[in-house]
């Protein structure tokens, strides 16, 4: 069984404590990261929502990741952690991801389809919102370096996530 991260669940740890059998990074084609999603209880609020990542679908992109390999015979409780963890809002998809010495495998990819989608928003707006929030995990910034710091590890660049820390970077001078 594959479970694909392309948020936290890249740079948690989660993977270690659900006894994992591998780790690569892999690509999950025809989908992008996007900052549409609210958090209102782990990286921000109801007052002040933390914008996190999500995927879409894009023709012609690719979403790179990391795939995690578990037993069979964790399949039950690997997936009754990740709903308790993403929560209501998190539909838990099977999708091909290309993983690296291998044919194409079957992933579950968690892929949030809840209420709490944020319109569509220039970037400005997204870093005044990741500034703003904090929730029960931190501050929002705290997320979207965190995510950042992963990729730059696994030397993927990925434009949503690199165009919001040079704008959160910029604020700061």
């Amino acid at each position: 069984m594959w479970i694909f991260g392309y948020g936290s669940l890249m740079w948690d740890g989660w993977e270690q404590r659900a006894g994992f059998q591998r780790r690569v990074t892999a690509t999950l084609h025809g989908y992008r990261r996007v900052f549409n999603k609210a958090s209102v209880r782990n990286w921000g609020d109801r007052r002040h929502p933390g914008p996190t990542l999500n995927i879409e679908t894009c023709e012609g992109e690719a979403c790179k990741g990391v795939a995690f390999e578990f037993t069979e015979h964790s399949r039950d409780g690997v997936l009754a952690y990740l709903r308790e963890r993403e929560g209501r809002g998190f539909a838990l998809h099977e999708l091909k991801v290309c993983v690296p010495d291998e044919t194409d495998v079957v992933a579950i990819i968690p892929v949030y389809e809840g209420a709490n989608i944020l319109a569509s928003r220039g970037l400005r707006d997204i870093v005044a919102q990741v500034r703003a929030a904090k929730g029960a995990s931190g501050p929002c910034v705290d997320y979207v370096t965190g995510v950042a710091r992963e990729l730059a590890r696994l030397s993927i660049d990925d434009p949503a996530v690199t165009s919001l820390c040079q704008e959160l970077e910029r604020g700061r001078e």
